[in-house]
């Protein structure tokens, strides 16, 4: 018997949506597209356009949707993520599809139409919401690459699978293949650039270059955060290496934005050394940086206005990126749980706000509520319960005059009914002053006690040798 390729799913117009798909081959195809392709996409400041080399360079319109496929596997006609959700049935865009042959996988923009201005990723999460027939009519596919066609292998080189596209897909109210010209000059996609998308008109471009490289071209990106925590140089203590920002929700929670070390010359990070320093506060959090520092965290009190080329709002395996939330409290700060938050592109801080205040007005969530995919713009975060510490184990070891410690810790979550959260977590730290990164951390999950307890024991064993002694 035929296996299916998609099963469950709800309402949508005359079809369904929210269905799962069942076929493991396939997802695995999506998802390592995803991750080869779509995830690997580099951000292009505007202000280095000129920096392109002549040659061939495919220009399209960058829609502001989602990733999805539309697919022809057993018979099925359906649209899918890279997470195996699964639009079909009798919808518009798929009518406009009948044609495809067996095994066609094409990969293109989920969006929405609208009237009177350029659509946004949040138009088709509430176009997906809509019970009515209005929201299926309002759901558009836009092509961009194939995957795969009838005889299973498509061309290697992107003009001849974008030619077999065209072909492929003449164009309809619903389905069509993404406007794509041909330019040979960084001049060309400098005038394209200013005359569609800083006119608003678009939200960017996609160049695509000979080689293979795939830029994203948009304009930067301003946002004003709180700074709410700091590092500093372990050979220069007194200037700033890194700071950590913030945006208030609403319900005046603040979500861990992420960080920034593009601060400026030597002085300029003195300066904002001396600023910070009488600000530092209690942390029930504790956040480390990329170099293994851990932040001090202070009053949130400074508004920075940080300047990037792009925020990530789906990760390369189509999960939500999330991020701490944190409350403040007469004892400092909190931890509230977590919630989807887009990361940060290349940040740099372009100044201190001193106009501003640190309020759900200046600073607010909202900023980048909208490069969220839409699952998460839909879905607001919960609480989650307090995690358990089942065993807790420190060693220090004097070497040159300075303390190193090595720390263990066994936690049981109680988060596995939420998704991304294991059952339980095992947490290694190796902290000393004398090393290029300082502190280095390993994580790993246990599906029970038992194994977590294992995990802990193998830790201790490969990292505890003579000279460690017990705290």
């Amino acid at each position: 018997m035929q296996a299916k390729t998609y099963s469950g799913g709800r309402p949508f117009g005359q079809g369904i949506q929210q269905a799962r798909l069942e076929d493991a081959a396939l997802l695995d195809l999506l998802a390592g597209y995803k991750r080869r392709v779509a995830g690997n996409y580099r951000p292009l400041p505007s202000t280095d356009i000129e920096q392109l080399s002549a040659g061939r360079m495919w220009v399209s319109t960058k829609l502001d949707g989602e990733l999805w496929f539309l697919v022809r596997q057993q018979g099925d006609l359906l649209l899918t993520n890279a997470k195996g959700e699964v639009i079909a049935g009798d919808v518009p865009v798929l009518a406009q599809a009948q044609h495809l042959a067996e095994g066609t996988v094409i990969a293109g923009e989920l969006h929405a139409r609208v009237d009177g201005r350029r659509a946004r990723v949040g138009d088709l999460a509430f176009a997906m919401g809509r019970d009515d027939g209005g929201g299926a009519d309002a759901v558009l596919f836009s092509a961009f690459d194939l995957l795969r066609d009838h005889s299973g292998e498509p061309e290697t080189a992107y003009e001849q699978r974008l030619a077999s596209l065209s072909q492929i897909i003449p164009g309809g109210s619903h389905l069509s293949v993404v406007a794509t010209e041909l330019l040979h000059t960084a001049a060309d996609v400098r005038s394209r650039f200013d005359t569609r998308v800083l006119s608003g008109e678009q939200e960017g471009l996609i160049v695509r270059l000979d080689n293979g490289i795939i830029h994203k071209l948009k304009p930067s990106v301003s946002i004003d955060a709180a700074v709410i925590g700091f590092t500093t140089k372990v050979d220069q203590p007194d200037l700033v290496r890194s700071i950590l920002l913030g945006l208030l929700r609403e319900d005046g929670a603040m979500v861990l934005l992420g960080a920034c070390g593009n601060l400026g010359s030597a002085q300029e990070r003195q300066a904002l050394r001396l600023q910070l320093a009488p600000l530092t506060l209690a942390s029930q959090v504790r956040h480390a940086s990329d170099s293994g520092g851990l932040y001090t965290f202070v009053r949130p009190e400074l508004v920075a206005e940080v300047v990037v080329t792009d925020l990530q709002g789906e990760l390369s395996d189509g999960r939500e990126p999330t991020s701490p939330v944190l409350t403040l409290a007469p004892e400092g700060w909190q931890s509230a749980g977590m919630a989807a938050s887009p990361r940060l592109l290349h940040p740099v801080l372009s100044r201190l706000r001193t106009d501003k205040a640190v309020n759900v007005q200046d600073v607010r969530f909202a900023q980048v509520q909208a490069y969220l995919a839409a699952t998460a713009q839909a879905a607001p975060a919960a609480e989650l319960p307090q995690s358990t510490l089942l065993r807790r184990a420190v060693w220090t070891k004097e070497a040159k005059g300075q303390t190193a410690v090595r720390k263990l810790l066994v936690w049981k979550t109680n988060k596995e009914a939420v998704a991304d959260f294991p059952a339980y977590v095992v947490h290694w730290s190796d902290f000393s002053a004398g090393r290029a990164t300082p502190l280095d951390r390993e994580v790993k999950p246990a599906p029970d006690e038992a194994r977590a307890m294992q995990i802990a024991d193998e830790m201790i064993a490969a990292n505890i040798k003579k000279g460690w002694n017990p705290v």
